[in-house]
């Protein structure tokens, strides 16, 4: 069975940060797109484990970088 495709356009500079966070994360536009639609949706129980795991890696760096900082 197939999944469902959906076309959205979104502004450029949301493209921009979008592509910036798949470098940071190596998750894929699908897999960052379906995250950010199930947080809204408050549905993550639906976000894939590499996704979530991407994620919290990004905030632990974020989290190691400010307490370096201070």
């Amino acid at each position: 069975m197939s999944k469902p495709q959906l076309a959205v356009r979104i502004p450029p500079e949301l493209l921009k940060e979008l592509n910036s966070y798949i470098e940071k994360t190596h998750a894929s536009k699908t897999d960052v797109v379906v995250s950010a639609i199930a947080q809204y949706l408050g549905c993550t129980e639906n976000v894939p484990l590499i996704q979530r795991m991407a994620e919290l890696e990004l905030k632990v760096a974020k989290l190691e970088s400010k307490a370096r900082e201070n």
